[in-house]
C-alpha cells in the first residue's frame, strides 16, 4: 500500500514544484495519507519485525535496536511533517519539496529493510 501511495505522491510533488499549483489540495491530501498510512506501519513492524529480530539473538538484537532507533526518528520527522502540512492549508514549494524528499527517503528505507531486516527475520542465524 506504501508504495502505491508513493507512486502517486511523488509525480503529485513533481508537478507542484514545476509550477503547477492545480495538485496542491491533492498534494496535502495524498501526503496527510502516506503519513497516517507509515505512522500505522511503523506500529505493525514494531510489534511483528522487531520481535522476530531479536529471537535470533546478538545480532538480531542489534538490527531490532537500530530499527527502534529509526522509527523514533521517522515518527520525530512525521511528527514535523504533518505540522507543516496542517499549518499550511495550500502546500508551498518548500513543503511540496519536503513531501517528495520524504517519499525518496521512505523508498530507500522500505528498501533496505526488505533487503537487510526481513531477511534477518525470516532466517535465522544469518542477519
Amino acid at each position: 500500500m506504501l508504495r502505491a501511495m508513493l507512486g502517486t505522491l511523488v509525480p503529485l510533488a513533481r508537478r507542484f514544484e514545476t509550477g503547477d499549483p492545480t495538485d496542491g489540495d491533492r498534494l496535502r491530501e495524498a501526503a496527510m495519507a502516506l503519513y497516517e498510512t507509515f505512522a500505522a506501519h511503523l506500529l505493525h513492524e514494531e510489534s511483528t519485525l522487531e520481535p522476530a529480530l531479536r529471537a535470533q539473538g546478538k545480532d538480531g538484537e542489534r538490527l531490532a535496536g537500530r530499527l527502534a532507533h529509526e522509527h523514533r526518528e521517522q515518527r520525530e520527522l512525521l511528527t514535523y511533517l504533518t505540522s507543516r502540512l496542517q499549518s499550511n492549508p495550500r502546500p508551498t514549494l518548500l513543503v511540496a519539496r519536503e513531501v517528495r524528499n520524504f517519499a525518496e527517503y521512505l523508498e530507500s528505507d522500505m528498501a533496505y529493510e526488505e533487503s537487510t531486516l526481513l531477511s534477518a527475520a525470516a532466517h535465522p542465524g544469518k542477519p
